[in-house]
């Protein structure tokens, strides 16, 4: 019993050292596979730098904007001031120009039938 006991253990040794050398054993490339694998990498690094300078463009992109944003409503708030001062008061209204317009006219045609009727009288 013992001696099964023994080649048991050795074989189980056996096959746990060939499971682990499958599991943890060294992986060897070929030059070729390397060159591949640095060119990948160097890739993989340029890939991240550009992302990174579109980070920092996008940023300064987006503070650009939120300046524009904050010009455009102060210039909104001035347009609409400006809108308050240029809007007509209640004496440039059309409909008194033409009321002051018809008077003068009825006042200028009654001074020429006064003046025509001071003329027939000499």
């Amino acid at each position: 019993m013992k001696k099964t006991r023994i080649i048991s253990w050795v074989v189980g040794f056996i096959l746990f050292c060939g499971w682990a050398d499958l599991v943890w054993g060294q992986t060897t490339f070929t030059d070729q596979e390397m060159i591949n694998l640095e060119n990948q990498f160097q890739q993989l690094e340029f890939k991240a730098d550009s992302l990174s300078t579109q980070d920092s463009l996008k940023a300064v992109m987006i503070t650009t904007l939120e300046e524009e944003l904050k010009l455009t409503n102060e210039q909104l708030t001035l347009t609409e001031k400006k809108v308050k001062l240029v809007n007509p008061s209640w004496y440039e209204n059309k409909w008194l120009y033409f009321g002051y317009g018809s008077m003068l006219t009825y006042a200028i045609l009654a001074l020429v039938e006064q003046t025509g009727h001071v003329i027939n009288i000499f």
